[in-house]
């Protein structure tokens, strides 16, 4: 549900950054939820996933690539292909999935995507205190312990706070909870994704100048040059005519054309072909081309034309002028390159089944495993305390009439 969330805006977000000398995170949890909604004031969670991973398997996970006929198969599907294998998953894994009944309506739209009604959690409890104190003992890991979400800083750690602020007084009271961290995956890979290609830029600039200062002028020699006009000689085309005249005119004259010549003068030029212009006009000759016909001027806008929205110019619907001033003012394009599964797609050529919060998990661990030392190092850098995150809502007190 996360992924629904815009992943294009730019507001800034107070985050208590880490001490990143101290920070080393030694447990990645991969964090995913889904819900009733979108991000709001009575949105419930009605599935929870955590895959927890050490960082030394989390580093070893590029280096143990996974070959499998299924892999071959989802890729030949696709459109687009990758060379990246998918990351082998590690053998060390913590896994905990549980599902919420949310006592409020999961609208049709909502139950396509996810695949949980009402109907099938209408036996199972609700987020409660018990709930809490299991993702806690869940929690009880190798620290520093890091969640890891995509999109987890507008949504999914937002909405846990919640949840967790109704059922708990004091979440600061909880050891775990009070050292727990949190990473976006979403900012991670956007990041790193951007350095990678300002690193890929730089490359070809410099392959482009060492290429170029390979043919430098200043390294030929005298021989290499040119003069201008012996060049222009070689470049310049030839003409048959003129080779035949060249040759007329060398050609020296016959001692029969003397013998032949009874006074009369022959001139040595070639026939010259009269010009278009030279011919005696006719009565025939080219036609003039016709004159395009003037564009008849636009009618004068009437209070009735300009107050009409469905007014039509010329078959044509008009369209509504656009008010976006200034420079630099991008509109978004429809597409998302940094939704989960997006990514995924492009990095590995393939598909996953989506919208299942353990496979959200499992999925997230395989692209940041892919990042590896990218990823982990950003993590260190960027980390936050999940104590500073601001609840998505915060639970109404019940009035107590004395």
């Amino acid at each position: 549900m996360a992924e629904n969330v815009a992943e294009n805006s730019t507001d800034t977000v107070d985050l208590g950054i880490c001490d990143v000398e101290v920070n080393k995170i030694q447990t990645f949890v991969f964090f995913d939820l889904e819900t009733t909604g979108l991000a709001g004031a009575d949105t419930k969670i009605t599935e929870l996933s955590m895959v927890a991973v050490s960082r030394e398997h989390l580093l070893e996970m590029v280096n143990n690539p996974r070959f499998r006929k299924s892999d071959s198969e989802v890729k030949s599907s696709t459109i687009k292909h990758s060379s990246f294998p998918v990351p082998m998953l590690p053998r060390v894994l913590h896994k905990y999935s549980r599902l919420y009944y949310p006592y409020k309506l999961i609208i049709d739209d909502i139950e396509k995507f996810t695949g949980l009604s009402n109907e099938l959690l209408h036996r199972l409890p609700t987020f409660s205190t018990k709930s809490a104190e299991a993702i806690s003992l869940f929690l009880d890991l190798p620290k520093p312990v890091a969640l890891v979400a995509h999109n987890g800083t507008r949504f999914d750690f937002p909405l846990v706070m919640a949840e967790l602020s109704n059922v708990m007084e004091h979440i600061t009271d909880s050891f775990t909870f009070r050292d727990l961290q949190c990473v976006d995956s979403l900012l991670a890979i956007r990041h790193i994704d951007a350095c990678i290609k300002q690193e890929n830029e730089e490359k070809d600039i410099l392959e482009i100048t060492s290429l170029a200062s390979a043919f430098a002028f200043d390294d030929m020699s005298d021989e290499d040059w040119v003069d201008g006009e012996s060049l222009r000689k070689k470049l310049k085309p030839k003409n048959p005519n003129d080779t035949e005249v060249s040759e007329r005119e060398k050609t020296p004259p016959s001692s029969g054309d003397e013998e032949q010549d009874n006074g009369l003068e022959v001139s040595i030029q070639l026939p010259i072909t009269p010009l278009k212009d030279r011919i005696p006009a006719t009565g025939f000759g080219t036609p003039q081309t016709p004159v395009k016909p003037k564009i008849p001027p636009k009618p004068p806008i009437t209070p009735e034309s300009s107050n009409s929205t469905t007014s039509k110019v010329n078959g044509t619907c008009a369209v509504r002028r656009n008010l976006m001033y200034g420079p630099k003012k991008r509109k978004w394009d429809g597409t998302q390159p940094f939704k989960q599964t997006n990514i995924y797609q492009r990095l590995f050529g393939g598909h996953y089944d989506g919208h299942r919060a353990e496979a959200d998990c499992l999925a997230l661990l395989e692209i940041c495993g892919h990042y590896s030392e990218k990823f982990v190092k950003w993590a260190d850098l960027n980390a936050y305390k999940f104590t500073s995150v601001k609840p998505m809502w915060v639970k109404r007190k019940s009035l107590q009439i004395k």
